[in-house]
């Protein structure tokens, strides 16, 4: 039995690094990760993005959900850090797609800056 084929996706960056330059109570500006279908054109297979999810203190804003990538294309995903104290914080952008039998994970960290 020959196994189907269900596409590929990667991400660039695979880990977003906030540093500790946002204040605790703050929100970061937002940084960018690019979901991309990552099969070759000739493929012809599409990518469906089901969801993409973070846990506080990081918040993802999307318009990939429920898009379907061609091979090649790709979507971009805003992260953002709100710091809830000067502990630095360990997190993952979670991303379901059709291409994988399970989630994905973009790697997250962050440090909150005192208040001032």
């Amino acid at each position: 039995m020959t196994p189907t084929v269900v596409g590929m996706v990667s991400f660039k960056p695979g880990t977003v690094k906030f540093g500790n330059k946002t204040e605790v109570g703050h929100t970061s500006k937002a940084e960018t990760v690019t979901i991309k279908n990552s099969d070759g054109k000739k493929s012809h297979i599409n990518v469906t993005i089901i969801n993409e999810t973070a846990v506080p203190p990081f918040t993802v804003t999307s318009k990939c959900i429920e898009k379907v990538l061609a091979p090649g294309k790709s979507c971009k995903v805003k992260i953002t850090f709100s710091p809830l104290s000067t502990t630095p914080a360990l997190g993952s952008m979670l991303v379901f797609d059709s291409a994988s039998a399970t989630f994905q994970a973009v790697t997250l960290t962050g440090t909150g800056k005192a208040p001032k």
